[in-house]
């Protein structure tokens, strides 16, 4: 029989780092059975209680699988019913074949083993190389700091999230959610990513994850193309019929998704001038700041060391705006424990900054972004508002010396407005330089980090001493949403859908690729 176990609680401090193989003693405990009467068990969700400090706790929800007729010390609850297993089957009403879809980020890969699972036969069209490449230009960017505009670490297959952690942590309620999760399993990530309160990859792992689930499209018929830059889309008839490439070459299509992600303004440009309606809306930049991992493991855990079953301790601040108005919030965003700084930019002359961890999140230091938002009225158009991003990025690279070293400064100068004088380290592999951050940020948001900073030192002690912020993070979000129709999830120009981050649709992975499900859902389900 199957029963429910919704409260295991269990004391982290001694326990193994592969203790979710190893439950069938505390099952048994909990149920007061013996322990080879666990047959098997299921996890449904696993968190962390760390609001007493020094002793962390791991909650569990479970199901397990015991014989019918076991005896046990205290009342057992039984499981629900689990509904028959089935297949997601995605059906082409529409008839719909190779339909054209712009970026292999998370919106444009889901979107695209949607419509390839209900034989459409997509194209996927990607500026940047393969993930396997894109390593390699990675890596050659870090040694020789030559960057390829077109393959790093915003461009290329799998989008800006690879190397990004890989977090999969969303707020959206969504059921697209776990077939996403599940999808990323069978590609080989860890089955605890379907259980983890915040899972997350790695960006060590995740290149994989995406290099497989290529190889599922692909096998379903759908044909992907590197190098393939769209710049604009074919219009003709008041329609959209394709997408016209850097090369010259017209692609044509039924029907195309762009999923080009936020950092591909020219091209969120081009739809614009193409007559695609929009409207403008707030969105995010800030700095990346980064502590030594054992402070935000003793600030969190009350320990220097984390325990193995628990992993490096991560945190999620948020600083409120004043009642007034006066001055803005700010909020931590992309977390990377154990993790490193790196330069998130795909154009010469730009920088901006990331935060990536491998799957051990083992590294010494911490980062967070720590970020605030740009009100859509102060812009009277997207390319105001993609200029002004542009130049910070400009100002950046300037203050870092122009070979993308770092501008940085030590989170206790940046609350003085003062410079740092004195080495600061960091795990940032090209180098900083000090630089003062509160000046080459928007007065709005230095106001606002300023304020986060002291108010997040009054919950976590010595949070302003033991910071380091470096660089600005300037591709958090879109300040344009392309505008659907509520029924169909087209846009204004008949063909075109759009999707995910660029569509200002979404914001990370997994709400991502969410949103490329139902994209792809809703060209499946409607005539063309």
């Amino acid at each position: 029989m199957k029963i429910s176990l919704d409260n295991l609680i269990l004391s982290a401090k001694t326990l193994p780092e592969d203790i979710d193989r190893n439950l069938q003693p505390y099952i048994a405990a909990k149920c007061g059975i013996k322990a080879g009467d666990v047959l098997s068990y299921r996890i449904v969700k696993r968190s962390v209680d760390a609001r007493r400090k020094g002793d962390i706790k791991l909650l569990y929800t479970l199901v397990a699988d015991l014989p019918d007729n076991v005896k046990s010390a205290f009342p057992l609850v039984p499981a629900p019913e689990s509904p028959e297993s089935t297949e997601n089957i995605f059906v082409n009403k529409s008839h719909i074949q190779s339909p054209v879809i712009i970026g292999a980020g998370p919106a444009g890969l889901f979107a695209a083993y949607v419509l390839a699972l209900a034989g459409c036969k997509p194209v996927i069209l990607e500026r940047g190389r393969s993930v396997d490449a894109r390593k390699f230009d990675i890596e050659g960017f870090l040694a020789t700091r030559q960057l390829n505009p077109e393959s790093n670490f915003l461009y290329g297959e799998g989008g800006a999230g690879t190397w990004s952690d890989g977090k999969l942590y969303t707020r959206v309620r969504d059921p697209r959610v776990k077939f996403v999760l599940d999808t990323f399993v069978e590609c080989g990530a860890s089955p605890a990513i379907s259980y983890f309160s915040h899972p997350h990859i790695g960006s060590d792992k995740l290149p994989q994850v995406i290099s497989a689930l290529r190889k599922k499209i692909i096998a379903l018929g759908g044909t992907f193309r590197w190098n393939a830059k769209a710049v604009s889309l074919l219009v003709r008839e008041g329609r959209c019929k394709g997408v016209l490439l850097a090369s010259g070459e017209k692609v044509e299509a039924p029907a195309v998704i762009s999923a080009c992600g936020h950092s591909a303004r020219e091209l969120i440009l081009s739809m614009i001038s193409s007559g695609v309606d929009f409207t403008m809306k707030g969105f995010q930049i800030g700095c990346r700041i980064e502590h030594p991992q054992n402070y935000i493991n003793r600030i969190m855990y009350g320990l220097p060391e984390a325990p193995p079953a628990v992993g490096s301790a991560e945190y999620n601040f948020v600083s409120r705006p004043m009642s007034n108005g006066s001055i803005g919030g700010a909020t931590t965003f992309c977390m990377c424990p154990g993790g490193e700084i790196i330069p998130s930019t795909a154009e010469e002359g730009r920088l901006s900054t990331n935060g990536m961890s491998n799957a051990a999140r083992n590294g010494r230091f911490a980062n967070s972004a720590i970020i605030s938002t740009m009100d859509e009225k102060m812009f009277s158009s997207p390319q105001k508002a993609f200029a002004f991003l542009d130049e910070l990025e400009k100002k950046v690279f300037a203050s870092g010396g122009g070979d993308y070293t770092c501008p940085a400064q030590s989170a206790v100068d940046f609350v003085r407005r003062t410079s740092s004088g004195s080495k600061l380290f960091s795990s940032y592999s090209m180098g900083l330089r000090p630089a003062r951050l509160d000046e080459i940020l928007p007065g709005n948001i230095a106001k606002a980090l300023h304020r986060a900073l002291k108010h997040f030192d009054s919950m976590a002690t010595s949070f302003i001493n033991r910071g380091v912020l470096v660089g600005l993070e300037t591709h958090v979000s879109s300040p344009v949403r392309f505008t659907r129709d509520p029924e169909t999830l087209g846009s204004s120009l008949p063909g075109l859908y759009t999707a995910g981050e660029g569509a200002g649709m979404a914001g990370g992975i997994t709400s991502s690729a969410a949103d490329g499900i139902r994209i792809a859902e809703a060209l499946l389900s409607n005539p063309v």
